[in-house]
C-alpha cells in the first residue's frame, strides 16, 4: 500500500485546555515524531492555538491521504467527511445524551442527539474507528460499527509534561485552612456538580467544618445550570468562600488547584473517559467517584468507587482516607496501578499500530 501523503486530523472546534483538543494536539505530535506528514483542520480554532490548526479545506485532502475525524458532538461535517475519497479513521470521544441539557439549553440538547443519530450513518463510511474507552467502543458497536474494525486507544496523556503551578494562587490556597475538595471539569449538567456539593455538605457536617470545595471549570453556554448550582449552594447555607467556582482557568492555575487538593470528587453520570481522573491519579490525589459510564474503566476500583450516591457515606469514607495515612496509602497504591494502563508510550504504540494498519506502515517510523 502506498503511504498517504499526509494524515489530516479534522475536529469541529480546537479548544485550548479542552480534553479533546489536547488529545488532537498530542496525536499530531506523536504522528509527526513518528515521521508522518500531518496537519489539523478545524472549523473553529482558539486564538491561542492558531499556529496548530488551519481552516477546513477538503481540497487539500487527496485520495492517498488518511483522515482522522474526531467525533464528540452533532456537527455539519459528518456527511461531507463520509464522502471523502480517502481512508477515514474516526476517533469517538462519546456524545453526551441530550436529555442532560433539555432543561438548560434546548438547541444544545438537539445537537447532541443529532450527533448520536449521525453515528449510524458514519458506521458504513469509516474504514476504522477508535474509542477512548471500551465503553465508547461498545456504543459504536450499538450504532452499527464493525467490531472487527474497532480498537480502544485511550487519551494520549503525558503525566510528566505539565505547566508549573501558578505560584501566587498556590500560596493562597495553601494558606486557606481546612480540607480542600476538588472537582475539575466544565460546569455541565451531566457532570452533576450539585451532587458534588451534596458530598461536600455532608463532609462539612461530619468530617471538617473548615473544608472548602473548589469547582474548577468554566460555564459558558450553561449559565442557567451554573445559576442553579449557585442557588442550590446558597439554599444549603453554603457561602461563596466555601463553594468556590473558579471559572475557566489557565494550565498553571489548574496545576495550583491540583497541587493544593486533598481529594478529588467526581459524581458525573456520563463520561466517555474523564481525563481529570488521570490528572489526579498522576499527582497522588485520592479520588471519590460515582461508577457511571466510563469512570470505572478509567479509575479502576480504588476503594472509593461508589455504585450508589449515598452522599453521607461517601463523605465519611473520603474523610477516613484524608485522615488515615495507611488507608490513604492503600487507595493511592491502587490508583497508581490503574494509571499504568495509560502509560504514554504504551498508548502511543496502540495509536501507531492503528495508523500502520491503515497505511501499511509506510510514511512514518511506525
Amino acid at each position: 500500500m502506498t503511504a498517504p501523503l499526509k494524515i489530516v486530523q479534522i475536529v469541529k472546534t480546537l479548544f485550548y485546555g479542552d480534553a479533546i483538543g489536547n488529545d488532537v494536539l498530542a496525536i499530531d505530535d506523536a504522528l509527526c515524531q513518528a515521521g508522518y506528514a500531518c496537519e489539523i483542520q478545524t472549523v473553529n480554532v482558539d486564538d491561542r492555538l492558531a499556529g496548530r490548526g488551519r481552516g477546513l479545506d477538503y481540497g487539500r485532502i487527496g485520495p492517498e491521504d488518511l483522515v482522522i475525524f474526531h467525533k464528540a458532538n452533532g456537527d455539519p461535517l459528518s456527511r461531507s467527511i463520509a464522502a471523502l475519497p480517502c481512508k477515514k479513521l474516526m476517533f469517538y470521544h462519546n456524545i453526551t445524551p441530550g436529555r442532560f441539557f433539555r432543561a438548560y439549553d434546548l438547541p444544545r440538547a438537539w445537537n447532541l442527539d443529532r450527533g448520536r443519530r449521525q453515528l449510524k450513518a458514519l458506521a458504513g463510511a469509516m474504514d476504522y474507528a477508535c474509542g477512548d474507552s471500551a465503553y465508547n467502543c461498545r456504543e459504536l458497536e450499538q450504532a452499527g460499527f464493525d467490531p472487527g474494525r474497532l480498537s480502544v486507544v485511550p487519551i494520549l496523556y503525558d503525566g510528566g509534561s505539565r505547566e508549573a503551578a501558578d505560584a501566587g494562587l498556590l500560596a493562597r490556597l495553601r494558606q486557606t485552612p481546612g480540607t480542600k475538595l476538588l472537582f475539575i471539569g466544565r460546569i455541565s449538567p451531566n457532570k452533576k456538580q450539585e451532587d458534588v456539593i451534596k458530598v461536600y455538605w455532608h463532609f462539612l457536617r461530619e468530617v471538617d467544618r473548615q473544608a472548602r470545595l473548589y469547582l474548577v471549570g468554566g460555564w459558558e453556554g450553561v449559565e442557567k445550570y451554573y445559576a442553579k448550582l449557585r442557588g442550590f449552594a446558597a439554599d444549603l447555607g453554603l457561602g461563596e468562600d466555601q463553594v468556590i467556582f473558579s471559572g475557566h482557568v489557565t494550565d498553571g492555575e489548574k496545576e495550583a488547584y491540583l497541587a493544593a487538593a486533598d481529594a478529588l470528587v467526581c459524581m458525573s453520570e456520563h463520561e466517555g473517559f474523564c481525563v481529570p481522573l488521570l490528572e489526579a491519579m498522576s499527582r497522588d490525589i485520592p479520588i471519590a467517584a460515582y461508577a457511571a459510564a466510563a469512570v470505572p474503566e478509567t479509575l479502576g476500583d480504588n476503594g472509593l468507587l461508589f455504585r450508589e450516591k449515598d452522599y453521607a457515606l461517601i463523605a465519611r469514607r473520603l474523610g477516613a482516607v484524608c485522615r488515615d495515612e495507611a488507608l490513604r496509602g492503600q487507595v493511592l497504591a491502587k490508583q497508581r496501578e490503574s494509571l499504568k494502563r495509560f502509560d504514554y508510550e504504551k498508548t502511543r504504540e496502540q495509536l501507531l499500530a492503528v495508523i500502520a494498519r491503515l497505511t501499511g506502515g509506510a510514511g512514518g517510523a511506525a
